[in-house]
């Protein structure tokens, strides 16, 4: 358990251990709570959606190029790469 402080603003510094095992980054939203004489604060669970029309499409794209087909690693990391620009937003 790592100790931190309040500011007067009523903000909490949360230790860089506990963000990076929760995955917690700037401008992450939490949802706070009192229970049983302790503060909780959760990551608010981002909303998960279909992937769009032209996401797909562009998605498809690279896989009716001309030349040899992308390998399986390559479509993994473009689908990564889309939800990664689309949940960093």
């Amino acid at each position: 358990m790592e100790a931190t402080r309040i500011t007067s603003e009523g903000q909490v510094l949360i230790p860089k251990a506990i963000r990076d095992a929760l995955g917690i980054q700037p401008g992450t939203l939490l949802n706070a709570e009192a229970k049983d004489g302790a503060v909780v604060l959760r990551p608010v669970a981002k909303e998960r959606r279909l992937p769009t029309k032209e996401e797909i499409d562009a998605i498809a794209g690279r896989l009716s190029r001309p030349g040899p087909y992308p390998t399986q690693a390559e479509e993994e990391e473009a689908v990564a790469e889309m939800f990664r620009r689309e949940w960093t937003k």
